[in-house]
């Protein structure tokens, strides 16, 4: 794929996330791509600075399936309704961070499966350890990420993942190896999980 094909599949992808993020009801959704990219949809769609015309997945199965997923996916759905964030977000969050890991501690001390700092923790009021706290505690983080860049997901995560601070300083994702790897990894689970499935 040359350089503008992977420009245009990374803006599709970012405006999918958009569209996944702002959680809007579910309906059926028909994409048409053709070699300049996103050609038509039909069914609800929103619209993106870049003017992609994103959709929201249909799809049921995770792209994931384990029983560290299945104990998670009840609490990412219930973090993501509170938060007003697309659950299916928060799992591919929750992936990336620690396959769903909620006894997971990093060698810097973050914790459980959405990762938190203890500092952050403290200031969202949430128990790292229990793991329905650390899911809220995730949303509502992703969700202040979400709203300070504008609804830009992409920056959002990359929030996530370095600090607010850090995306704000570069003006975009930061040029960290490990930030740009996270950033891709959601996106690309999130890609994954907006194919909607063959009968």
């Amino acid at each position: 794929m040359n350089g503008k094909g992977l420009h245009e599949m990374r803006s599709a992808l970012t405006g999918a996330a958009l569209f996944l993020a702002t959680a809007l009801p579910a309906s059926a959704q028909v994409i048409a791509i053709g070699p300049e990219g996103v050609t038509s949809v039909s069914g609800p769609s929103v619209t993106t600075p870049d003017g992609i015309v994103p959709i929201r997945s249909e799809r049921k199965t995770p792209v994931v399936s384990s029983p560290r997923h299945a104990a998670a996916a009840p609490l990412l759905e219930s973090a993501g309704d509170a938060a007003d964030l697309s659950p299916r977000l928060l799992e591919a969050i929750a992936y990336v961070e620690s396959r769903f890991n909620t006894k997971a501690i990093s060698p810097k001390g973050a914790v459980g499966m959405m990762q938190l700092m203890p500092g952050t923790a403290a200031e969202l009021g949430v128990d790292p350890h229990d793991p329905e706290e650390n899911a809220r505690g995730g949303a509502d983080y992703l969700r202040k990420m979400v709203t300070m860049f504008g609804n830009n997901v992409e920056l959002a995560v990359a929030a996530y993942n370095a600090g607010p601070a850090a995306v704000l300083k570069y003006g975009g994702v930061p040029p960290y190896a490990e930030t740009r790897s996270y950033v891709d990894a959601v996106m690309d689970y999130l890609a994954k999980s907006s194919v909607p499935e063959t009968e």
